[in-house]
């Protein structure tokens, strides 16, 4: 078992993580609630913490999901079940389920009927127990939803249907008397018997008619024509049970068995009619085993024959002549009435009638008034018997000669599968079965003298009851209230003549004085005598709700404490706080009272006849002392059992007239609790919210909580001070330097950055703060604005207009709010001009407009490509820039902002002034270059338009040789340059290109070789191997070696001079 703070944490832990919908499964969340049920139900025996967590586990029923729905309604059933209590707040779930609507609202609808079919029992046996106003509200609300469930009868679905019918079913068990026949069954734990004729709220009469009309339904459903199978054999199945356990709708049970087995519904086919046949054959049999059917043996005989039952079956299910005989020998015994009371006839017919007048007396020993209302003969059975005197066997056989016109040529193959041979054809029972069969065919078209009479008796008796209250009587004349002349008079005889009084002679009469024989108790006994009965009036809390008097008893106990002073008056305020504590849910209301009886008498309102007068208690300082004392002790008694986290221990504090300073003690004690601090937090919160006179008081404990060194305590709420108090080091040693460090830093924003995104207009303030702070705070600034500038948006007019108007020394402000905002969002158009102007102005760096790339134009973006490229401090930013203008989606036309080829001119274009800027140009080529490993297409055009243009570059030369390193497929492309720029001859107009083209050439060997054979003169080739020479790399072998390789008409184009300069060191060298 684990303790009750792990089980907190872990139950909160659960539900957090079930909240959290977003990136989870619904199977996932469902999961985090099934632990937590299981914690809060199975694993933990303290009811506390099911009712501390109920509210949060009944939320969930607003998911628009059917399977969190069912969960919850799931969830409802266990709880209940465990503690009746939770009733009074799941109804509303339960209500809200029946009839919300949405995706798999069916499945949801016949979860909630089902754990409303477990419950009902339940909830009856726990409303029928209690008379308190909270379980009539909630047994009220519960009769609501029992009624809407009870409509659904009529419901298009036929699994709600089939649902409905099995509550009904334990509403008509629940809701009926079980008998002394009826079989035990661990299902049937409610019943009619327990629930008292007195009861407040529940009604016996209501429920017992209730149950009848509900029984009535379910057998008007069974003789229904348009029934579905399923239903059917749902339906049959609740009555028979309902027969089993309760005897008294036996009769009513066969009768309609009867009138199912001679009037199937004509939409069932052949397999359901074989299986409807199969359920009334086990269901009859079952039934003939219960001793309340011996009476309607024969009829229920004659039925299984018809349904193919073999008598060996009905003989084993026949119950055997000594249960018979016991049952015989027990009716008269319970029957019988004894000596003692045929004694008290007299008394017994004036109680009989005053009984009868009385429209909520039954019998309680006898059978119900329903059960001997349908001892009276009913239509069908009126019927029947008409058609049985009838029934000779020339009627018979001119019926049938009369039906031989109507039948068919072919036997039906319906009626093939089901007929089976009448096995006693002719004898009594069968012609008195067989006049039923038509006497309920009569009855169904009302038809029969039976319908007649029972319509002519219901319209007699409308009129009697009519004419009834015309002449004003309550009820009309009963032939059981009507006594002869004899026993009226022995009714009346009632003088009996007295015995004559003996003549005494006088004697002298003391006079009795009870003051006289009274002797005055001690002060110690006096004292104890009002503690006695101070703690039996305690003691009969119980009793006096249960007679109605438990507001009185209260009273009684407040004044007792409040009114009298006596030395046990502290004393009494003792017991009273630890009777209070014992049961806090019932005795919140208790407590109030206390402490709202005293601050009246401190106000003056309440009247205190004691002598309290003399001792000055009308002074007013005194009577609020008092008040402060009592508010004080109750609130340290929770506090001191570990109980601040229940009910009582906030409502006092919420609904208490007045918090004195010494009960805000407690308060803040409860708030810095480690466990339930968060408890704390929300008392407050709603007393800052509602107590206008106090808030003052109330604001101070909270922002004192935001100086707490303490984690949890400081999140809860924050300081808006710009600079250090003397507050913010209440808590701290007291040799402990005032400092700015990173802690005391974020505990002076955390408030004013929790206000942030909801008054935009403090942003200004926030800049301007900045400006004038040291390097720390700035530095802690920039990493604890990110969620606060998030929230607020590119969009808030009061964060251009700080931008547009950046205080001197804010500008990094500026630049940070900028990066956050474009971080995952685009920049608008107005945030591009508010920075692009901030920076146009001089006041920001180059690396402020890299969030704000995708919203400039080309022109602008060729403008201060230079400043990234050749600055030192900014390399590390090259490549971040590089990827926006090749990744990013412009805000104007939606495409990149520039292309790979664009962006690798733009490059080539930078003018350059000294050797550091040529190497750190030629290094940010090298890394466009890796970052376009999938452009190599881009890469060869740009270079292509290159070699077009009339100013030559010598990083060109560069490129070509490092786009040849990194993609070894332009080989043949990079000779088609490289011939480009020798027939170009650009460093005929720039002789310093010439010794670049050189090392390009080397570089790219062999693909540089035909350029050099072909299109070179004798004097450039000689000047080539000159320059190679002197930087020790021989090139003549390797042309040797390449010659052979060219076509033939590739070697006529190499000039006689070269090719015998390369062979001459052919020769030379061997």
């Amino acid at each position: 078992m684990m303790d009750n703070e792990t089980a907190v944490d872990e139950i909160g832990n659960e539900i957090r993580e079930a909240q959290q919908s977003s990136g989870k499964s619904l199977e996932c969340r469902v999961r985090h609630l099934q632990k937590a049920q299981e914690l809060l139900l199975n694993r933990s025996k303290n009811c506390s913490l099911l009712d501390n967590f109920l509210d949060e586990m009944l939320e969930f029923v607003v998911e628009n999901d059917s399977k969190m729905r069912i969960f919850v309604a799931s969830f409802i059933e266990m709880a209940c079940k465990k503690d009746c209590e939770v009733m009074k707040k799941a109804v509303v779930s339960l209500s809200y389920l029946i009839e919300s609507a949405g995706v798999g609202s069916i499945s949801v609808i016949k979860k909630v009927i089902i754990v409303c079919s477990q419950l009902y029992p339940i909830v009856l046996k726990w409303a029928a127990g209690s008379r308190t106003p909270e379980v009539a509200r909630c047994w009220e609300a519960f009769s609501v939803l029992k009624g809407r469930i009870m409509q659904l009868i009529d419901s298009d679905n036929d699994g709600i249907r089939t649902q409905t019918i099995k509550f009904l079913e334990t509403v008509i068990l629940s809701q009926s008397l079980r008998t002394e026949e009826s079989d035990t069954n661990r299902a049937d734990s409610m019943c009619l018997n327990e629930i008292g004729r007195d009861h407040r709220f529940i009604s016996y009469r209501k429920m017992e008619s209730e149950a009848m009309l509900n029984f009535n339904s379910l057998l008007d459903h069974i003789a229904s024509a348009h029934i579905s199978s399923l239903n059917l054999l749902t339906c049959l199945t609740c009555v028979c049970n309902i027969a089993h356990l309760r005897p008294q709708f036996t009769h009513k049970v066969i009768g309609a068995i009867e009138a199912l087995h001679a009037n199937l519904p004509p939409t069932l086919s052949t397999s359901q009619v074989k299986s409807v046949r199969k359920e009334l054959k086990m269901h009859l049999i079952r039934l003939l085993k219960h001793p309340s059917s011996v009476q309607f043996h024969p009829r229920m005989v004659t039925v299984l024959n018809d349904l193919g039952a073999t008598q060996s079956e009905i003989q084993r299910a026949l119950p055997s002549a000594n249960d018979q005989r016991k049952r015989t020998c027990r009716i008269p015994e319970n029957n019988g009435e004894p000596e003692a009371k045929k004694a008290k006839g007299t008394e017994a017919v004036s109680l009989y009638i005053n009984k009868e007048n009385d429209e909520n007396y039954e019998d309680e020993a006898g059978p119900s008034t329903s059960f001997r209302k349908s001892q009276t003969q009913s239509s069908v059975d009126i019927t029947a018997q008409f058609v049985y005197e009838r029934l000779t066997p020339k009627v018979a056989i001119d019926l049938v000669l009369m039906s031989l016109i109507a039948l068919p040529n072919e036997m039906p193959a319906a009626f093939k599968s089901s007929y089976t041979p009448i096995a006693a054809a002719g004898t009594e029972n069968q012609i008195r079965h067989l006049s039923r069969m038509l006497a309920t065919q009569f009855t169904n078209t009302e038809l029969g003298p039976g319908v007649e009479e029972v319509g002519s008796g219901k319209s007699q008796q409308c009129n009697a009851s009519q004419a009834a209250r015309i002449e004003g009587l309550d009820s009309l004349p009963s032939s059981s209230l009507q006594f002869n002349s004899t026993q009226q008079r022995r009714l009346q005889k009632s003088e009996f003549p007295l015995p004559g009084v003996m003549a005494s002679n006088a004697k002298s009469k003391i006079q009795f004085g009870l003051l006289s024989i009274t002797k005055e108790l001690d002060y110690e006994q006096s004292l104890k005598l009002i503690l006695l009965a101070f703690q039996r009036i305690l003691a009969s809390e119980k009793r006096a709700i249960q007679g109605g008097a438990g507001v009185a008893q209260q009273k009684l106990l407040i004044r007792l404490v409040t009114r009298f002073d006596h030395d046990s008056s502290n004393e009494f305020e003792d017991l009273l706080t630890a009777f209070i504590v014992q049961d806090q849910k019932a005795r919140t209301e208790l407590a109030l009272l206390w402490i709202a009886e005293l601050y009246a008498q401190f106000q003056g309102y309440s009247l205190c006849r004691s002598p309290y007068s003399a001792r000055e208690y009308h002074c007013e300082s005194t009577r609020l002392e008092r008040y402060d004392l009592v508010l004080c002790n109750l609130l340290k008694t929770l506090y001191d059992r570990g109980e601040h986290k229940e009910t009582l221990f906030h409502k006092i504090l919420l609904e208490a007239p007045l918090l004195t300073p010494q009960s805000l003690v407690w308060l803040r004690t409860a708030c810095l609790d480690s466990v339930f601090g968060a408890f704390g937090m929300t008392t407050l919160r709603e007393l800052i919210l509602t107590r206008a006179r106090q808030r003052n008081e109330l604001l101070n404990i909270l922002l004192d909580f935001s100086y707490s060194d303490r984690v949890d305590v400081r999140t809860q709420k924050h300081c808006t001070e710009s600079v250090p108090p003397p507050q913010l080091f209440a808590f701290a040693e007291e040799n402990a330097a005032r400092e700015w460090d990173d802690a005391t830093i974020r505990i002076t924003l955390n408030l004013f950055l929790s206000i942030l995104p909801l008054d935009h207009s403090l942003i200004p303030t926030l800049a301007s703060v900045y400006a004038r702070s040291s390097n720390d705070i700035k530095r802690v600034m920039l990493r604890t604005i990110d969620s606060a500038i998030k929230s607020i948006g590119a969009t808030s007019e009061h964060l251009l207009e700080m931008i547009e108007n950046c205080p001197l020394g804010a500008e990094t402000l500026a630049a940070r709010i900028v990066h956050l905002l474009t971080e995952r969002n685009p920049p608008t158009q107005d945030l591009v001009n508010k920075i692009t102007a901030l920076y146009d102005q001089g006041r920001t760096d180059v690396r402020s407009m890299i969030p704000v790339l995708s919203g400039l134009d080309k022109d602008q973006i060729l403008k201060i490509l230079p400043k990234f490229v050749l600055t030192p401090v900014n390399q590390k930013s090259v490549s971040v820039v590089f990827n926006k203008l090749l990744t990013g989606r412009s805000i104007k036309t939606g495409l990149h902002p520039m292309g790979a080829g664009e962006l690798l001119m733009a490059l080539h274009k930078i003018e350059i002034e000294n050797m550091d800027e040529n190497n750190l140009l030629l290094q940010n080529i090298d890394i466009l270059l890796t970052q376009l490993t999938a452009s190599k297409d881009a890469i060869g055009a740009a270079i292509d338009q290159l070699c077009d243009d009339e100013v030559f570059s010598q990083t060109l030369f560069y490129t070509v040789t490092r786009s040849h390193k990194i993609f070894p497929a332009l080989g043949g492309f990079i000779s088609n340059v490289l011939v480009k720029i020798a027939n170009k001859k650009p460093w005929s107009r720039d002789e310093s290109l010439w010794p670049h083209f050189v090392r390009c050439a080397v570089a790219n060997a062999p693909h540089s070789y035909f350029a050099m054979l072909t299109v070179l003169t004798n004097k450039e080739f000689d000047e080539l191997l000159e320059q190679t020479q002197k930087e020790g790399t021989d090139v003549l072998d390797s042309l040797r070696t390449y010659i052979p390789s060219l076509s033939a008409h590739q070697q006529k184009k190499i000039d006689y001079h070269i090719r015998e300069t390369i062979m001459n060191y052919r020769r030379v060298s061997l």
